[in-house]
């Protein structure tokens, strides 16, 4: 009996070890799901670099400024704004190059709201894998 006490944890161990970690796609269509449904700064800021959060902490001085916000007000904004957009843009991966602890996604996006232009939209997004994947640099072309 004592033995399977013991044992039990380990087997529970061994089985979220042998979980296989998330794809930067995978991580990155997680993301634009959580913001098309609404998701805290906190939660968002969690899917980016340390350089990219360190960039956009740096901003909101700036933003608040021009904005005449608070910085609540300026992440309510933001928030709001990247809500709005993801829920407009239907994604579909093209390619996605992985190179060791980096990797570069491309999307083609379709829009759903009636905005429709002529020319191609597509993201480009750069991950950088620290402890996972991690959103640092987005690009969309509309």
């Amino acid at each position: 009996m004592m033995k399977s006490i013991f044992l039990l944890p380990i087997s529970v161990l061994v089985l979220i070890g042998c979980t296989t970690p998330k794809s930067p796609s995978e991580v990155y269509d997680e993301y634009n799901a959580k913001v098309q449904q609404g998701i805290s700064y906190q939660e968002d800021k969690a899917y980016y670099t340390q350089r990219k959060q360190a960039n956009v902490e740096s901003k909101f001085p700036q933003y608040m400024q021009q904005m005449k916000l608070s910085r609540d007000e300026v992440i309510a904004s933001y928030l709001s704004f990247s809500k709005a957009a993801a829920k407009c843009k239907a994604l579909t991966l093209v390619s996605q190059v992985i190179e060791g602890d980096t990797a570069v996604l491309e999307y083609a996006q379709k829009d759903l709201c009636g905005n429709a232009s002529e020319a191609n939209e597509k993201q480009r997004i750069s991950m950088i894998n620290e402890g996972g994947w991690k959103i640092d640099e987005l690009q969309i072309s509309l």
